[in-house]
């Protein structure tokens, strides 16, 4: 008698071996597809300001001088300035003085503006005086209106 219970016992193991694997394997996957979103922020333009309190004096009849660019990048990312150029009429803050003698030669190079950085940008003998500057020029500060290319960094 021993002998159909050991086997009853036997049976009844593989019968449970049996379910617990068809358990398991009838564990449903569940995949899916779809999309994710980024969004890309809006680039801010470069921001021009006053430097004239650093400029030297540097100028005068047949010479060059340096010319001072103050540059902030209101970006959340470094830019690299690639160019400066000369985009309208050269004034003086001197009352006669009749600047037909001044000109700005456009800048390339790579500065590189870290995220929010501000900085000034000397730019060595990009002003020129001719002859043609007139007496009253002596002393004074020029604005050269400039436009600042890049592209981020």
């Amino acid at each position: 008698m021993l002998r159909p219970r050991k086997k009853f016992v036997v049976a009844g193991g593989l019968v449970a071996g049996m379910l617990a694997s068809g358990v398991a394997w009838a564990a449903w996957t569940a995949d899916g597809t779809g999309n994710g979103y980024a969004k890309a922020t809006t680039a801010q333009q470069l921001v021009l300001s006053d430097a004239s309190a650093s400029t030297t004096a540097q100028l005068y009849p047949g010479g060059s001088g340096d010319v001072k660019v103050t540059i902030q990048n209101p970006n959340p990312y470094a830019v690299n300035v690639t160019g400066i150029s000369d985009t309208g009429a050269i004034t003086a803050n001197n009352a006669g003085c009749t600047v037909t003698g001044v000109s700005f030669t456009d800048w390339t190079g790579s500065e590189n503006f870290t995220a929010g950085q501000t900085r000034t940008l000397t730019l060595t003998a990009a002003a020129s005086m001719s002859n043609a500057s007139d007496n009253a020029c002596q002393g004074a500060v020029f604005t050269i209106p400039v436009a600042v290319s890049g592209a981020s960094a």
